[in-house]
């Protein structure tokens, strides 16, 4: 034997008794201590699985949020400029109708002094007419008066007509109105 134990590839008589002990710790290990392991290493696999998924799912979902906020970004952006456009329309439409109000305005102001100018015209108008009345009557009295011939007749009525003229001009009418009946101008 001393052969074999001066050899150290050889097994000696303590082998099978090793090789025993060896396989009686290996059968322990594997009855006792790798089934907790094994238990722990399959609860942390499936707890990591378990976080990659929710990893995903919260991946999915922050990308769905970010399209629904660039979504309503835009419906945002397309409803203002709806608005921009729909005020910049209310405020053409409420500038042309208060242009419109202006013209009518305008219109009314203008007419109403046209009718006052008118009125005023008629109103100097009949006061000249009530002084050429006036003006003919004394011409007719004198005339009556002072038994006067045709031509110096119509001398009185023409110097009584330039008076009138004169008058009116003076009072800033510029124009007579229509000669009354029964009084004419020399020539006429």
């Amino acid at each position: 034997m001393l052969v074999a134990s001066s050899n150290f590839l050889v097994p000696g008589p303590t082998f099978v008794v090793e090789l025993a002990i060896f396989l009686i710790v290996l059968w322990a290990l594997n009855k006792w201590v790798l089934p907790p392991v094994n238990r722990a290493m399959e609860a942390r696999q499936k707890t990591i699985e378990r976080s990659l998924s929710e990893a995903e799912e919260a991946t999915k979902r922050a990308h769905e949020l970010e399209e629904q906020r660039e979504r309503i970004l835009q419906q945002s952006r397309d409803e203002s400029r709806a608005l921009k456009d729909e005020a910049a329309r209310v405020g053409e439409q409420l500038r042309e109708q208060l242009r419109k109000q202006g013209e009518e305005e305008y219109e009314r102001l203008v007419s109403r002094a046209s009718a006052d100018i008118e009125a005023a015209t008629r109103r100097a108008a009949e006061e000249l007419r009530a002084q050429v009345a006036g003006l003919v009557v004394n011409v007719v009295e004198r005339v009556l008066e002072e038994g006067v011939t045709l031509s110096a007749q119509r001398e009185l009525i023409e110097r009584a007509i330039t008076e009138v003229e004169a008058q009116a001009t003076v009072a800033g009418h510029g124009a007579i109105g229509p000669v009354p009946a029964g009084a004419t101008r020399a020539g006429r």
